[in-house]
């Protein structure tokens, strides 16, 4: 792993990236596995950043709480939780199913709390009840005291029948029986040594104080009998320690707690241990880099980026919590939620182009498929000369920081960090009309990222673009034709109402039959009669389509297709009269066959017609229906289900005194795997 690491970093210092684009070669190689380097975990890591963990030990949780951890990527929870919440881990599964749940236990010592626990049924009883039993387990001094080096704690003897009794409980009573509530075992310190506990230590309890060189290496064999055994037993479980314990022949990873620690040499030398456990973990590597704030204050942000850019700097996990003592905060941050995509290569130092291999304090930066994240971890503040123009994100938090402008500079104060956005200039998998100005919005109004026009310059204004970025094709529509592009090769070209119609066409593009059917192209006119057809992606005719209003209508049909009726097989064909027609809405099957009699989205003394989009704006699951106003009405954007219902209040997408006509569409525009709202303005009047 090693070699691969420096084989990365060899590339990189040769092609310094200088733009957020390409490097297709390196982000694949970021996930594979090498011979002899097979993957144990049943799961896989999430391959979108930031990744987020969450160190949560409040061994009882509420289903407000189930539904915020669900946020996280892995999260480590009591191993009691299994016991006294349930249900927490259902609903957590339920919104998250990728999450990683792993079982804190501790391997060497035991809370005094623990020791009196009476409930026969509790996890907490089956483990430590035979230390009652048993008293030799325990670790002792030379006089026969108890030895702890954590308040209210005993430590016990990993050298005894512990370590087998230990790998045991793990195996029968947490993975083996709750396989669908854990994905692995977090121990709670997994430490080298322990002489240095106390001077008198008696590893081998022979009455007598042990050789520090004795009593550790005894120690450690005895740490790595549980560690060899746990992975043995459970070959596809996570397994992760905290503190720099030397087994990563069996486990994945570690948790830095209270980074950047002076114990493991300031940030410079946090982030070397940090990535050599990535180097040397078991397959897939899991590092937890946790930041405390001392403190129940969550604003302090500046520590929070600190976390999350070194976080970011390599592949691991970025927690930041109240304090050592308390790990069981729900703080989410604005960054959080951001979708960066894959790395594009790996971290360098801004100055000195130095690789990971040489972690010196300094700027250091690490580009990604949707931004760029920058770290000063120097003693000076920094301002750093972009090499194009990107945004800061548009947040709620620190919006002095996070207030959405556009940046050809940033300034980076000492121990701070930034993540920086990628302009967006088009939409993705959803129609826009080249040249208009887009903003974006969530379900509830709020602009989530900054307006920008919609423009791709190989293709004349106005005409109506989708871009499929799974397939890396494009469809353009203009008065009569639409174009299919791949690879800058025209793979089709073809006009749905003849070569002699003018009027315009309107797009619709989708897996219309299933998710692993083709793509189909759904066309409307913009003027003439309301005309819907379905073609393949190659140009075939699919259906010769209907007529969804009267054909003596002359306004043309606006369409879109989404999975707004869940039962029905497929997706739906959703259409509204378009240009002079009356906000109304009607639902077709695939096959062009009316299944809905509609509903009016405005009132229906509006005569402008509607645009209309669909998609699953409120991550229910099912996709809803959105609407704009086309020329002459006011851009007030409204959302329903396939009844008809309201599921969200509207909002204005732009001057309510704006009558020049707008577009909607829906798209995971940041690639967050959550739909947005884009609204498209054919001006700029007052925006």
């Amino acid at each position: 792993m090693q070699d691969y690491m420096r084989f990365i970093q060899n590339i990189h210092n040769k092609n310094v990236v200088s733009k957020i684009s390409g490097f297709a070669l390196i982000v694949s190689l970021l996930f594979i596995v090498f011979p002899g380097q097979e993957a144990t975990a049943k799961k896989s890591l999430p391959e979108n950043y930031p990744r987020v963990g969450n160190y949560f030990l409040d061994p009882y949780i509420s289903t407000y709480e189930a539904e915020q951890l669900a946020k996280w990527d892995v999260v480590v929870l009591g191993f009691d939780t299994q016991y006294n919440s349930p249900d927490a881990f259902t609903k957590m599964k339920e919104i998250n199913p990728d999450i990683i749940l792993l079982a804190y236990i501790p391997s060497e010592e035991v809370p005094l709390k623990h020791l009196g626990v009476t409930d026969k049924k509790s996890p907490v009883y089956t483990i430590y009840h035979r230390l009652v039993e048993n008293d030799n387990w325990y670790l002792k001094n030379s006089s026969g005291e108890y030895v702890n080096f954590y308040p209210d704690t005993r430590m016990i003897n990993v050298t005894t029948a512990w370590k087998k009794s230990l790998s045991n409980f793990v195996t029968k009573h947490v993975l083996k029986e709750h396989p669908k509530k854990w994905d692995g075992v977090f121990y709670d310190n997994c430490f080298n040594n322990v002489a240095w506990v106390d001077p008198k230590i008696d590893v081998d309890a022979d009455g007598k104080a042990d050789n520090w060189n004795t009593a550790d290496a005894q120690w450690k064999n005895g740490m790595n009998v549980i560690m060899k055994r746990t992975r043995n037993k459970n070959p596809n479980s996570f397994i992760v320690c905290n503190s720099n314990g030397d087994y990563y022949t069996y486990i994945n990873g570690r948790l830095m707690e209270a980074f950047p620690s002076d114990y493991d040499g300031g940030w410079s030398g946090s982030m070397e241990k940090y990535f050599n456990v990535i180097a040397d973990g078991d397959i897939p590597s899991m590092v937890i880099v946790n930041t405390v704030a001392d403190s129940t204050d969550s604003t302090n942000y500046k520590l929070m980026r600190y976390n999350l850019g070194s976080t970011l700097l390599g592949n691991g996990f970025a927690s930041y919590d109240q304090s050592i003592d308390v790990h069981h905060s729900l703080w989410w941050y604005d960054e959080y939620s951001v979708a960066l995509g894959n790395p594009l290569g790996g971290a360098f130092n801004v100055d000195t182009n130095a690789g990971p291999t040489n972690f010196t304090d300094g700027l250091w930066r690490r580009n990604f498929q949707r931004g760029i994240v920058f770290v000063n971890s120097s003693n000076s503040d920094r301002t750093i000369q972009l090499e194009e123009g990107f945004e800061k994100i548009l947040g709620t938090q620190d919006t002095t920081v996070n207030n959405g402008e556009v940046v050809g500079t940033v300034k980076i104060p000492a121990h701070d960090g930034i993540i920086l956005l990628g302009r967006i200039d088009q939409v993705a998998n959803a129609p826009f009309i080249n040249g208009t100005f887009a903003k974006v919005f969530n379900v509830e109004g709020n602009q989530t990222r900054n307006a920008f026009f919609s423009y791709n310059s190989l293709f004349p204004g106005s005409n109506t673009i989708i871009y499929l970025e799974d397939v890396a094709t494009t469809i353009i529509a203009d008065e009569t034709y639409v174009t299919v592009r791949k690879n800058g090769q025209t793979i089709t070209k073809f006009a749905p109402y003849g070569d002699q119609f003018k009027g315009g066409i309107n797009i619709a593009v989708d897996r219309l039959d299933g998710k692993k059917k083709g793509y189909r192209i759904v066309t409307g006119t913009k003027d003439y009669g309301p005309h819907v057809k379905i073609y393949s992606l190659k140009g075939k005719l699919r259906n010769p389509g209907c007529f969804p209003y009267a054909e003596s209508f002359r306004g043309g049909v606006n369409v879109a297709i989404g999975d707004v009726i869940k039962k029905n097989g497929g997706k739906e064909i959703v259409v509204a009269a378009a240009k002079g027609g009356g906000p109304h809405v009607r639902i077709l099957n695939r096959n062009c066959e009316l299944i809905s009699p509609g509903f009016f989205a405005y009132d229906e003394s509006l005569h402008t017609g509607i645009s209309v989009a669909a998609g699953d704006i409120d991550n229910d699951g099912s996709d809803e229906i959105v609407t704009i106003p086309s020329q002459g009405g006011a851009p007030y954007v409204r959302m329903f289900n396939h009844k008809g219902n309201e599921v969200s209040p509207g909002f204005y997408a732009f001057n309510k005194d704006d009558r020049n006509g707008a577009q909607i569409s829906v798209s995971d525009i940041d690639g967050d795997e959550l739909s947005e709202i884009v609204a498209m303005s054919f001006s700029i009047f007052n925006q």
